[in-house]
């Protein structure tokens, strides 16, 4: 069993390495050309992307994997219907978006970019199908394959376009031919494990997949409006120019993610096997997972103050301001470590998912309260505090609930 986590967890954790050295040096080279106010831009295109993405997976990836661990004969007759029904959702979903946004975003220049980078969530809502498939089936190898595909290249046509001079737009458009990309190999991939589908669409089996996902859609959208909405209201509240400056230090946060989640992805299928039939078993490995990515997130913290305000002061001396928001965040790395096997955790069985609503709109809550009180005050400096206190109150409720509700069900 440790074998088989080590194994998936190395498969992603190996191409998020490759993908996260790629991007970090992307993202040196996105900031140094596009400027920091095209560079806010692009990271707000960046963060509707992400939770519109949210919105229109609405939990179905989470309950795909969630069947499919436990029984994994339900794949062909659940893939078909639910590709087709998300591609559909999230088409209609994407029109209404953009009617709205047009109606009621003065700057049109960032209208466009939301659009464009909304735009790619459609090719991505079935290539998350497919990724479902393989999670699931604790095959990580087809995913980290995909993923490396989409990054290399999203980045190669970004590099060219923008030196081309299509600037911003440019590095949104390539967006779209990623996830493109992202969906051929891992269809390529589905296909070759010869799995038999069954090409027709039940009505009663999507209605139960929309019954059985919206729990874990509606905490997704609230957790990716938590990460989110510091930069959506930074930009509305203060512009482009300090989103550009506190992005340089919270994208770079951002891409750390990866290590707490590669652990977190190969564990999750197993939690959902035992929650039932052995909790202590699975309150052992949530404990032993939390002191791992802790005494990770100590080096972690080490290596972003001292490494990240150098790149900065070497290749982007224009984001020298954003070196007193990266010693902010830096402090809630451990925290946002450990919040990831908190998540995989509550989300393994529904029991746990009325507390996981609740304590996430409470933190969202409270995040979007601090954004606004801080922010006018503070502009980015409040975003970065905002983002601290939350993280701190978010794990400490988590922590408390998951210690008490496991060690019951021992």
């Amino acid at each position: 069993m440790i074998k088989t986590i080590l194994t998936n967890s190395a498969w992603f954790f190996g191409a998020q390495v490759i993908i996260k050295l790629i991007s970090f040096c992307y993202t040196i080279f996105l900031a140094r050309n596009l400027g920091v106010s095209d560079f806010g831009l692009y990271s707000v295109a960046l963060a509707y992307f992400s939770l519109f993405s949210s919105i229109s997976d609405f939990g179905f990836n989470r309950y795909l994997i969630t069947e499919l661990a436990i029984n994994s004969s339900k794949i062909p007759q659940l893939l078909f219907g639910i590709g087709i029904f998300r591609v559909t959702v999230t088409s209609i979903l994407f029109a209404v978006f953009a009617i709205v946004l047009y109606l009621f975003d003065p700057e049109k220049i960032r209208v466009s970019l939301i659009l464009l980078a909304t735009l790619s969530t459609i090719p991505q809502a079935a290539a998350f199908t497919f990724d479902s498939v393989f999670v699931a089936l604790e095959k990580l190898q087809y995913s980290a394959l995909g993923l490396i595909a989409l990054s290399i290249s999203t980045i190669i046509l970004g590099v060219y376009f923008i030196l081309s001079g299509y600037g911003v737009m440019g590095a949104i458009g390539v967006l779209i031919v990623g996830q493109i990309v992202y969906l051929t190999i891992l269809a390529i991939s589905f296909m070759r494990q010869k799995f038999v589908l069954h090409i027709n669409i039940n009505w009663l089996i999507i209605k139960n997949i929309i019954l059985g996902s919206f729990p874990y859609g509606f905490v997704g959208v609230l957790g990716l409006l938590y990460f989110k909405v510091d930069t959506l209201i930074l930009s509305y509240l203060k512009g482009s120019f300090d989103v550009g400056i506190y992005s340089a230090g919270y994208k770079f946060l951002e891409a750390l993610i990866f290590i707490p989640s590669s652990l977190s992805l190969a564990l999750f299928p197993n939690i959902v096997k035992w929650i039932e039939t052995n909790p202590s078993r699975v309150y052992n490995l949530y404990v032993k997972s939390t002191i791992l990515l802790f005494f990770i997130s100590l080096g972690v913290v080490a290596a972003y103050l001292l490494l990240l305000p150098q790149v900065i002061t070497f290749f982007l001396p224009q984001y020298l301001s954003s070196i007193a928001v990266i010693k902010i965040l830096s402090l809630t790395i451990p925290f946002m470590f450990m919040i990831s096997i908190q998540g995989i955790t509550l989300f393994s069985d529904k029991k746990f998912l009325k507390a996981l609503v609740v304590v996430s709109i409470f933190n969202l809550v409270l995040n979007i309260v601090m954004n606004f009180y801080l922010i006018p005050r503070y502009s980015y400096f409040g975003s970065a505090w905002a983002t601290l206190i939350s993280d701190v109150i978010g794990f400490t409720i988590f922590f408390f609930y998951i210690k008490g509700k496991l060690q019951r069900l021992k």
